[in-house]
């Protein structure tokens, strides 16, 4: 039975929900105030992270961890640095949606409303303490995000984007749940802490489980865009409005992450789960698996969407190689790469729904050629963006890799932090070649119909100067990161 205490550890979703409703009906009886929709989005996001600061146990004189619904939600420094991590890329999205929007005539606060409780769906996958809540969290934000992905409707390669994206999606769906009934039927518990103490009490290998295991890390394998489950995302990037390609490049990764290392982790609670090390030979797998695919396959894209989406996998693949041996300590160099990633890789696509203005044609890298000295502004976050994602220091894109390649070596594994190392080099090609376009090469295509507004500078300063700041100036974060990570 719910309590007044239980809806107060809600208030962060409730808060985005609420304003998600509010703009709807704003747009039902007085859609003249279209144009303030974003700025009450982000106000509710903005909201949204005070309410998380506000709910969440940050100091010791009470607890650490605070649970919700029987504990079916939980609340902590952990999640809530997680939390942040998605309303920052929410924010960053919906700054640079405005012009977009505007310029392409689908001005609408179903767009909104439709972020807005994309993130609700993120929040209570990042806090969720069992695999069916986790499912229903899943299911709200992928419903959300079909709709988002088909947007722009006149345009038929969105529709192809949307629907290719909605039957892999429905796939995955029905993988997760068959995965979780056949965990429950092996351990009987969907609780994660209760399917670890399951499974270490078992003395010989449990095949229902690990088969229920395999699914779901299919499952969210493909949210997370890991090798071989990424076929998606080069299609559905380059059909779907950029400023939500933004968000959905990078924040259904964030909490995938987290769902994953804690599935991981009740794989191998205290080390006692049989056959445990096998499943860190898979995770070894599919990260070197997506670290080459996607840095040679975004090695001859030529239509920067997707580049992007072939990087976004490398940079999963980067992200796995923390997960390979799962401690409390994977945890640091996770969200700093996550934060990373959010910076740059939502940076990127702001710039690019800014500069190209014929969203069913490709965005070709060539046509960038001498903008970098007509949008000096743009060109420049641009750059920094792409030298981030090539982790090029000082960036925060350089720090993720190093914090990653330096827990790798930790847990005794060179050979993987190598491979890292080397497929780094061949993502800094691809991405230079980016910035040699915009400063080095002469303008061959005049822009037409551009709509560039304050709403979509703010969001590639922001991202540009976080990635800048944070690298050059990492030490608090890193404490923060190491604080939150380390309270259980």
């Amino acid at each position: 039975m719910s309590t007044h205490f239980d809806w107060m550890l809600l208030l962060p979703e409730l808060v985005l929900t609420a304003a998600g409703v509010v703009i709807l009906l704003l747009e039902a009886i007085a859609p003249s105030l279209r144009r303030s929709f974003t700025a009450l989005a982000v106000l509710a996001t903005l909201g949204a992270g005070y309410a998380a600061y506000y709910v969440t146990p940050l100091h010791h004189v009470v607890a650490s961890r605070a649970g919700t619904f029987n504990g079916l939600i939980e609340t902590s420094p952990l999640t809530f640095a997680f939390t942040l991590v998605v309303l920052l890329s929410t924010v960053l999205s919906l700054l640079a949606s405005q012009s977009y929007l505007r310029r392409e005539g689908i001005l609408a606060g179903e767009y909104h409303a439709l972020l807005l409780w994309c993130a609700v769906g993120l929040l209570l996958m990042l806090r969720a303490t069992e695999l069916l809540t986790v499912f229903l969290a899943l299911e709200t934000l992928s419903l959300c995000l079909y709709c988002l992905a088909a947007f722009h409707r006149r345009i038929s390669i969105s529709s192809e984007a949307a629907i290719k994206y909605f039957l892999m999606g429905a796939f995955v769906s029905a993988f997760a749940l068959y995965g979780i009934a056949l965990v429950y039927g092996a351990t009987g518990s969907t609780r994660f802490l209760g399917i670890g103490r399951a499974l270490a009490a078992q003395p010989f290998t449990n095949v229902l489980a690990s088969l229920g295991f395999l699914f779901l890390v299919a499952a969210f394998g493909f949210k997370m865009s890991i090798a071989p489950f990424h076929a998606w995302s080069p299609d559905t990037y380059q059909g779907a409005p950029s400023p939500f390609v933004a968000f959905l490049s990078v924040a259904p990764k964030v909490a995938s992450a987290l769902v994953l290392y804690r599935l991981l982790e009740a794989v191998v609670q205290g080390g006692t789960a049989p056959n445990s090390h096998k499943w860190s030979t898979a995770v070894a797998f599919l990260s070197v698996a997506s670290m080459l695919v996607g840095n040679f396959l975004a090695l001859v894209q030529r239509d920067v969407k997707r580049m992007l989406a072939y990087s976004g996998v490398a940079h999963m693949g980067y992200l796995l190689l923390a997960l390979v041996v799962v401690d409390r300590a994977s945890l640091m160099p996770v969200l700093v790469y996550l934060l990373a990633y959010v910076l740059m890789n939502a940076g990127a696509f702001t710039v690019v729904s800014l500069l190209y203005s014929r969203p069913g044609e490709q965005h070709l890298i060539a046509d960038l050629a001498g903008w970098g000295y007509r949008y000096p502004l743009l060109g420049g976050c641009l750059a920094v963006c792409m030298l981030s994602l090539g982790g090029i220091p000082p960036t925060l894109g350089f720090l993720g890799k190093y914090v990653v390649f330096l827990n790798a070596v930790g847990d005794g594994l060179v050979g993987l932090a190598v491979i890292g190392v080397l497929a780094s080099l061949v993502g800094v090609f691809y991405y230079l070649r980016v910035v040699y376009y915009l400063y080095m090469k002469p303008e061959t295509r005049q822009p037409e119909g551009l709509l560039i507004d304050v709403w979509g500078r703010t969001a590639a300063v922001l991202a540009a100067l976080g990635t800048l700041a944070l690298g050059l100036w990492p030490t608090g974060l890193l404490q923060w990161l190491m604080q939150a990570t380390a309270v259980k």
